[in-house]
C-alpha cells in the first residue's frame, strides 16, 4: 500500500499545494523551505530547558514536540508565558509546535481539555494529537471545538445617540439648512440618520443624531498568535510568511513501543476517522505511510528514530532503551512512508545539541530523496546543481535510466558541462588525490578557478529571496563602526598575540573593504556576489568583537553599554549572542567555496567557546576548523596558492599568502594535538602524518608586496610568530606520548619513556633568553610591539610542565620513576600557574590555561600521595602550600569562572581524603602554611566556615606552643625523619624549629610560625592531646555547622581504636588497569561533584559521580571513605 501511493514520489513543493488542510500546505512549504523534515522530542524537566533548545535547535527543525505537562515553572501567562516565547521562537526560527497531548475521553472531557484550563493547549500548539480508543466522535467533538475557537474573528456594532435642543441662531438661515440636509441626505443612513422639526416660535426643534458602526475585530486570545509575546520577538523566519489562524490533529495510529496494543482494527479506524474529518485532522503518528485511496493526503510523522552507529549502513539495526522504545535508522523510517521523524534523546542527549540535529537533519532529508541525480527534492527548490549524496552518487546506469533531459535541457547540452563540474557538484573534494583532482588534470581544468565559475548556467547559482534576506537579518545585528574600530583593538591588543591567527593590516584591509560595500549589492545579489573570503567576513567579524567583550570590566561601562539591548544584560550575554550570529553566517554559507576566512572564523568560534568554559564544545568547533581547513588545502604543500601574475608584487604577495596558511594550520595541529592530550580524546589530524612545513619566523611586513619572506635576525625583537613557532616546538613531543600511550600502563620498554623525558628536558634548556622566566634577556621589552613578552615568560612554562605530566600520567600506577617525575612536574606547574595568575587582571580569570593547569598538577598529586602514602615525603610540604594557593586562586575566579567554579568542589572531596590517608589535621596544616587558610581550607570553626585564629597577646608577641607528645598514631608516611624544604630535619626526638630558618621561596613555603613535637612529627598523629599554635586536635578542617559534634566523635573513636589511620591498599588492585587520570576531561564529562556537601552530610564520606568506569581512579577513591 505504502509504495504504490503517490505521496510517497511527489516532493514537498508539489504537496504543498495539493494537501487539503491549511496547516499542512504550510507545513509542507516550510520543509522545502528549509530542506528539512525533522521535528524534535523536546521531552525536558524544565521551561529553561525546553526554551533554551527551542532556540539552539530551531533552525533544524520543522516541528518541536512537547509535553507541557513534563515541564516544572511552566508560565501558564497567556501573554508572556512559556507558551507565548514557544510561539515567538517558532516564528524566528520557522517552525510549528506539536503538543503530544494525546486526548482519549468523553467528547465534552477532551473539548475542555482542549481549550479551556491552565495550559490552553489551542491558544499556542498547532498541532496536537488525539487516541481514538475513546471513539471516532472525539474526534468530532475536538473539531467542533477547534472550529468554534476559529470563528472569534466576528464582528461589532457600536451605536451611539446624541439628543440636543439648540436655539434658532445657532444655525444658519433656511436655506443653508436645506443645503445642509441634501449633503446629509448621500450618506448611508446606518451611519448618520437626523430627525430634524420646526416649532411654530421659530426655534429649532430636538435634534437626535444615532450613529452605527460596524467592523471586525479580532479579540486577544483569537487563533492568531500575539505579535508581541516576549522580548526579541522582532525577526520572523524569512522566505514564508505566518503559519495561517487553524488548528491541526494527528490520530495517534500505531506506536514504536515494544508490545504495542493497538492492532490493524485499531489503525483502520484512524484512518476513517481521518476521512470523516478532513478539515481538522491533519495526519497521523504512524510507523507507515497509511495513505491508500487518490484523495487522501495526510502527513505522517513517526518517533522512535535514531542513527546508526558511525560504522554502520544506513540501515543498520539499532537497539532499543529497554524500556519498550524500539528505534529505526531515518533511511528505514522514510521507508516505511513516513513524512517527517521524530527524534528525542539522539538530540537531547548529545554533547553538541544543535550539531546533532543538524546531523539527523541532513540525514532524513537525503533519506526522503528519490535518489535520482539531481533529485525530485533539489529540483523542486532550484538547487539541482547542489544536489549530492553522502553514501555515493548513482551510478551511471541508474542515471540513464530516470534521464536529465527535462531538467538541464537539450542532450547537447548537458555534454557543454566539464566533467569535473559535476563531479564537483557530486561531493569530491578538489583537494588531494581525489577523482575529482585527475579529471582536472586530464581535461585541464585550473584547479585554482572556481568551479562553481565553470558552470555555463549562471542562473542556477544565483542566491534565493530567503538566502539574501537571512544574510542582511545576520550583518544588521553588528555594531556601529565605531564600536567595531575600539572592539577590534581590544582584541589584537589583549588576545592575538597568543596564537597570532590573525594579521592586523590584512584584517584591517577587509574591514575597510566590506564598509566600502555598497547596500545594493547586498539587497540584489546577495552574498554570493561576493568574493568568498568576504562574504564570510562578517563571520570573522562576529567572533572577533565576541571574544572582545569578555574582558571588558563587569558592571558599567559608559563606552559599551549602549550596545546592551536588556536591562541586566552583561557583556558575556551580548558575547554569546554576537559569537551565534558568526556561526549562524557560517552555517547559512555552508561549504562550498570555503576561504582562509572560514577557517580563521572557526578556529575564533573555538577560542569563544574554550574562554568561557565550554571546552566539549570547542573541541568539537576545533575539529570543524580543521576539516575546512583540510577541504581548503592547508595541510599539503602541493595545494599552495599561486600568484595572480608573474610580476614581483604577485608573487611575493603570495609568498605571504603561503606563510599565512601556514601560519594557521600549525596553529590547529597543536590545539588539536593540546585538546586531545587534555581531553583524552582522539584528535582530528593523523599525528603519525608527515609534519607540517613550519611558516618562516621572518619579520612582519608593512607592505607584503614589496617585502621578501626573509627569516629574522638575532637583533630583530622577536614577534608572536616566534613564539607560536617555539610553542609549536616545545609541544612536538605529545605526538609521540600519543604513540605511546597506544602500549598502554606497561609497555615492553620503558627506555622509550626516558628518551623522550630527556628530550623534552633538552627543548626547555634551549629556551631563548627573551622567552626565560629566570634571568631573562629584556632589552626587547621597552619596545611598543613587544609588550607581550613578560606575558609569555609566565606561560611557556606550563607547557613544559603539561609535557612531562602527559608522558608519566599513564604510568603513575605501574612505575615508580613516574610518580616521582610526575609529581614533580606537578608543582613546577603549580609554581608557574600562581605565577602566571598574579601576572593577570580579574577580567582574564576566564582564561582556560589558569583552570586546567591548576586542576590537572593537583588531581595528580594528590591521587599519588592518597594511592601512594608512603612515597615522596619530601615534597608534602610544597604541595600542601600549592594545594592552599590553588584553592585560593580557584575562589578569586569562581565568580568569572564556571570551571573554577565547579572544581572547588572536587578539590575539597579530594583533600578531605588527603588529609585522612597523609595523617594530616587541621592545626598540622596551618602550620605549613605563611598564612591562615582561607574560605575552603579554613572550616576549623564550629559555627560554619569563619576559620579559628588564636587571639594574639596584648604585647603582639605569639604565645610558645605547648609541647606534645605523641605516642602512637604517627603517620606511615613520616615514621622516618622527615626533611623539608630548606634542609631543617623533623625527627621522632622533640626538634624545636626556629621561624627564620624555615624560609623559602614560593615553591618552598614558610612556616606560619615555630612549633615543637616531640617523639613524632610535624604532621600530627592520633593523639586528642596535641596542640599547635593553639589550635585543639579536634577541630577538622572541614567541620561546618551541627556536625562538628559528630565529627569530634569520630576523632574521640578513631582515638579509642589506637589513633592514626592506615592506609592499606586492597592486595587484589591491578594497576596495571586503571586508567590514565584525565582530570579536566572528568571533570568536564561527568558531574564528579553532585550536589556538594551540605550542612548535615560532613560525617558522610564525599563521593564522585559521573559516567566513569571501575577502572578509573575515582572508582578507586570512591571505595575509601574520607571521615
Amino acid at each position: 500500500m505504502a509504495s504504490r501511493h503517490s505521496t510517497l514520489t511527489a516532493s514537498f513543493a508539489d504537496r504543498a499545494g495539493t494537501a487539503g488542510h491549511p496547516l499542512s500546505r504550510y507545513l509542507f512549504r516550510l520543509m522545502d523551505l528549509k530542506a528539512s523534515n525533522l521535528c524534535l522530542s523536546a521531552d525536558v524537566q524544565t521551561a529553561r530547558e525546553l526554551l533554551y533548545l527551542a532556540d539552539k535547535v530551531g533552525p533544524s527543525i520543522v516541528v518541536l514536540k512537547t509535553h507541557y505537562d513534563l515541564i516544572s515553572g511552566w508560565d501558564y501567562n497567556p501573554q508572556n508565558g512559556t507558551g507565548a516565547k514557544l510561539a515567538a521562537l517558532a516564528r524566528k526560527h520557522g517552525f510549528l509546535i506539536f503538543e503530544d497531548r494525546k486526548f482519549v475521553d468523553i467528547g465534552k472531557t477532551v473539548q475542555m481539555q482542549y481549550t479551556a484550563g491552565t495550559a490552553r493547549i489551542i491558544d499556542w500548539a498547532h498541532i496536537t494529537n488525539a487516541n481514538i480508543d475513546a471513539g471516532k466522535d472525539m474526534v468530532r467533538a475536538l473539531a467542533e471545538a477547534a472550529a468554534k475557537w476559529r470563528e472569534r474573528i466576528n464582528y461589532e456594532v457600536k451605536t451611539s445617540v446624541t439628543v440636543g435642543t439648540p436655539v434658532s441662531d445657532h444655525f444658519e438661515d433656511d436655506a443653508e439648512d436645506d443645503e445642509r440636509a441634501d449633503e446629509l441626505s448621500g450618506l448611508d443612513p446606518r451611519e448618520t440618520r437626523s430627525c430634524e422639526s420646526r416649532d411654530a416660535d421659530g426655534r429649532k426643534g430636538s435634534i437626535v443624531s444615532i450613529t452605527t458602526v460596524t467592523q471586525s475585530f479580532e479579540p486577544a486570545d483569537s487563533p492568531r498568535q500575539s505579535k508581541n509575546p516576549g522580548e526579541g520577538d522582532e525577526v520572523l523566519f524569512a522566505g514564508i510568511e505566518e503559519p495561517p489562524m487553524d488548528r491541526g490533529l494527528l490520530l495517534l495510529a500505531q506506536m514504536s513501543t515494544k508490545g504495542c496494543l493497538m492492532g490493524k482494527d485499531y489503525t483502520q479506524a484512524c484512518v476513517e476517522a481521518a476521512r470523516e474529518n478532513r478539515a481538522f485532522v491533519m495526519g497521523y503518528v504512524a510507523q507507515e505511510g497509511l495513505n491508500a485511496t487518490p484523495e487522501d493526503d495526510f502527513i505522517h510523522m513517526t518517533p522512535g528514530c535514531k542513527l546508526p552507529p558511525s560504522d554502520d549502513e544506513e540501515n543498520g539495526v539499532v537497539q532499543g532503551d529497554g524500556l519498550g522504545q524500539q528505534y529505526n535508522t531515518p533511511a528505514k523510517l522514510i521507508g516505511l512512508g513516513t513524512d517527517i521523524v521524530i527524534v528525542g534523546r539522539g538530540i537531547i542527549n548529545a554533547a553538541d545539541p544543535p550539531s546533532e540535529a543538524e546531523r539527523y537533519r541532513r540525514k532524513a532529508w537525503k533519506a526522503k530523496c528519490d535518489r535520482k541525480l539531481p533529485c525530485t527534492n533539489c529540483v523542486s527548490r532550484h538547487k539541482q546543481d547542489a544536489c549530492r549524496y553522502e553514501s555515493g552518487a548513482p551510478t551511471a546506469k541508474e542515471q540513464r535510466g530516470h534521464g536529465r533531459d527535462g531538467v538541464r535541457g537539450s542532450p547537447g547540452a548537458e555534454m557543454m558541462d566539464s566533467i569535473p563540474t559535476k563531479v564537483a557538484n557530486w561531493g569530491y573534494s578538489r583537494t588531494g588525490a581525489s577523482t575529482l583532482g585527475f579529471l582536472q588534470k586530464i581535461e585541464g581544468v585550473s584547479p585554482d578557478e572556481p568551479l562553481s565559475g565553470l558552470n555555463p548556467d549562471k542562473s542556477q547559482h544565483c542566491e534565493t529571496f530567503n538566502t539574501r534576506e537571512r544574510y542582511k537579518s545576520l550583518i544588521r545585528q553588528l555594531p556601529a563602526r565605531t564600536y567595531i574600530d575600539k572592539l577590534v583593538d581590544v582584541y589584537f591588543t589583549e588576545f592575538n598575540w597568543q596564537y597570532f591567527a590573525l594579521d592586523r593590516d590584512l584584517f584591517d584591509k577587509q574591514l575597510a573593504e566590506w564598509y566600502r560595500l555598497p547596500f545594493g549589492l547586498l539587497s540584489t545579489g546577495g552574498p554570493q556576489a561576493l568574493a568568498p573570503d568576504l562574504r564570510v567576513f562578517p563571520g570573522l567579524l562576529f567572533q572577533v568583537l565576541a571574544i572582545s567583550l569578555l574582558v571588558l570590566q563587569s558592571g558599567s561601562d559608559p563606552t559599551f553599554d549602549s550596545l546592551k539591548y536588556a536591562g541586566n544584560m552583561t557583556f558575556e550575554d551580548l558575547a554569546v549572542d554576537y559569537s551565534e550570529s558568526g556561526v549562524a553566517i557560517l552555517s547559512l554559507l555552508g561549504k562550498r567555496q570555503m576561504s582562509v576566512t572560514t577557517v580563521l572564523a572557526g578556529f575564533l568560534r573555538a577560542s569563544f567557546l574554550k574562554f568561557v568554559g565550554l571546552v566539549t564544545e570547542a573541541w568539537h568547533a576545533i575539529g570543524s576548523a580543521i576539516r575546512d581547513a583540510q577541504e581548503i588545502g592547508l595541510h599539503r604543500d602541493s595545494l599552495d596558492p599561486k600568484p595572480r601574475t608573474e610580476d614581483s608584487e604577485a608573487v611575493l604577495e603570495n609568498q605571504w599568502e603561503i606563510q599565512r596558511r601556514r601560519k594557521l594550520w600549525i596553529t590547529l595541529v597543536g590545539w588539536d594535538v593540546h585538546t586531545g592530550v587534555i581531553l583524552g580524546r582522539p584528535t582530528t589530524i593523523d599525528q603519525s602524518m608527515v609534519p607540517p612545513t613550519l611558516p618562516v619566523d621572518a619579520p612582519l611586513p608593512k607592505d607584503r608586496s614589496k617585502t621578501a619572506v626573509v627569516p629574522r635576525v638575532e637583533s630583530d625583537p622577536p614577534t608572536p610568530l616566534t613564539r607560536l613557532l617555539w610553542g609549536h616546538q616545545i609541544m612536538s613531543p605529545l605526538r609521540e606520548v600519543l604513540e605511546l600511550e597506544k602500549e598502554g600502563p606497561c609497555p615492553k620498554d620503558f627506555t622509550k619513556i626516558d628518551k623522550l623525558h630527556q628530550r623534552m628536558v633538552e627543548i626547555e634548556e634551549r629556551t631563548p633568553a627573551y622567552f626565560r622566566r629566570d634571568n631573562p634577556d629584556t632589552r626587547f621589552d621597552d619596545l611598543p610591539e613587544c609588550y607581550w613578552l613578560p606575558y609569555v615568560r609566565n606561560t611557556l612554562p606550563q607547557l613544559f610542565a603539561f609535557n612531562l605530566m602527559a608522558l608519566h600520567r599513564p604510568y603513575i600506577f605501574t612505575r615508580p620513576k613516574s610518580r616521582t617525575e610526575a609529581l614533580r612536574a606537578s608543582l613546577a606547574m603549580l609554581k608557574a600557574q600562581r605565577k602566571h595568575f598574579q601576572s593577570l587582571k580579574p577580567e582574564h580569570y576566564k582564561t582556560f590555561t589558569l583552570f586546567f593547569g591548576t586542576f590537572d598538577a593537583i588531581v595528580l598529586v594528590t591521587s599519588i600521595y592518597i594511592l601512594f602514602p608512603r612515597e615522596h615525603p619530601e615534597m608534602v610540604q610544597n604541595a600542601i602550600q600549592h594545594f592552599h594557593w590553588a584553592v585560593e586562586r580557584f575562589e578569586a575566579m569562581a565568580d568569572r569562572n564556571a570551571l573554577a567554579k565547579a572544581g572547588l568542589g572536587v578539590l575539597k572531596a579530594i583533600y578531605l581524603r588527603l588529609k585522612k590517608f597523609l595523617g594530616i589535621t587541621c592545626h598540622t596544616v596551618k602550620a605549613m602554611l605563611d598564612e591562615p587558610i582561607q574560605s575552603l581550607l579554613s572550616g576549623c570553626g564550629p559555627h560554619g566556615w569563619d576559620p579559628v585564629v588564636p587571639t594574639p597577646p596584648s604585647n603582639g608577641v605569639s604565645p610558645a606552643p605547648p609541647t606534645s607528645t605523641i605516642t602512637n598514631g604517627l603517620s606511615p608516611i613520616f615514621s622516618s625523619p622527615l626533611t623539608l624544604s630548606d634542609g631543617t630535619t623533623v625527627s621522632g626526638s622533640a626538634t624545636s624549629i626556629d621561624p627564620g630558618s624555615a624560609r623559602g621561596d614560593d615553591f618552598s613555603p614558610q612556616l606560619s610560625d615555630a612549633y615543637t613535637t616531640s617523639s613524632g612529627s610535624i604532621v600530627g598523629g592520633g593523639s586528642a592531646s596535641v596542640s599547635v599554635n593553639g589550635f585543639p586536635s579536634s577541630a577538622d578542617l572541614f567541620t561546618r555547622g551541627n556536625d562538628a559534634a559528630a565529627a569530634a566523635a569520630a576523632a574521640a573513636a578513631n582515638e579509642a581504636a589506637g589513633g592514626g589511620y592506615d592506609w592499606t591498599l586492597p592486595s587484589n588492585i591491578d594497576w596495571a588497569s586503571v586508567q590514565p587520570i584525565y582530570a579536566t576531561g572528568d571533570l568536564l564529562y561527568n558531574d564528579l561533584i553532585r550536589g556538594g556537601a551540605g550542612p548535615g552530610t560532613a560525617a558522610q564520606p564525599w563521593q564522585f559521580e559521573g559516567d566513569f568506569g571501575n577502572d578509573s581512579v575515582w572508582s578507586l577513591l570512591n571505595q575509601y571513605t574520607p571521615y
